[in-house]
């Protein structure tokens, strides 16, 4: 991608997790990293609890990608989550299209909107299980990537970053 892009910069994502996966985007030419489930698990991340918990309990094994699963409000978006009841027994329907789905657009609870306004959140919607989640997060879209396997624990931000600079530049080292 670098090669074929450049001199346009080029911003590693998907599957980075940890330090070692920030220098091994560097030494391919990328100039940084991106990084998205890493920072759920951080103390700062607007997240219900049990989400945070369920990241650093998983690997990328518990992770599932699918094209249309979560698409109320979001069609065309293809996405990956952790495994939970709604995949499961989506799954176990046979995985059938929207609009065929177990239980679709029954209610899964209610979430607080950026508003404020609280609403029902339908079965198969978008959002984010944020810590206002009254009802269990079983059914929401827990998104997370296969990086989850590298994510150990739930810190401050701040230390997130500190970790995966030292360990970005202590990669960096051992690829030289």
């Amino acid at each position: 991608m670098v090669g074929a892009v450049g001199p346009v910069p080029v911003l590693a994502s998907g599957g980075i997790g940890d330090g070692a996966g920030i220098a091994r985007a560097l030494a391919l030419g990328a100039q940084g990293a991106s990084l998205g489930t890493r920072l759920v698990a951080s103390d700062e991340a607007y997240v219900h609890p049990e989400f945070k918990r369920r990241i650093v309990a998983s690997r990328a094994s518990d992770t599932a990608f699918t094209a249309d699963l979560y698409d109320g409000g979001w069609p065309g978006a293809p996405h990956r989550t952790l495994r939970n009841r709604t995949y499961d027994e989506w799954v176990a329907a046979g995985q059938p299209p929207p609009g065929c789905r177990p239980g679709e657009g029954t209610s899964i609870g209610r979430r607080r909107l950026i508003s404020g306004e609280i609403v029902e959140w339908r079965r198969y919607a978008v959002g984010m299980a944020t810590p206002e989640v009254e009802d269990g997060i079983d059914y929401d879209p827990l998104w997370a990537g296969e990086s989850c396997t590298v994510v150990n624990d739930i810190k401050p931000a701040a230390q997130i970053v500190a970790d995966l600079v030292r360990d970005a530049q202590a990669g960096l080292y051992a690829l030289r």
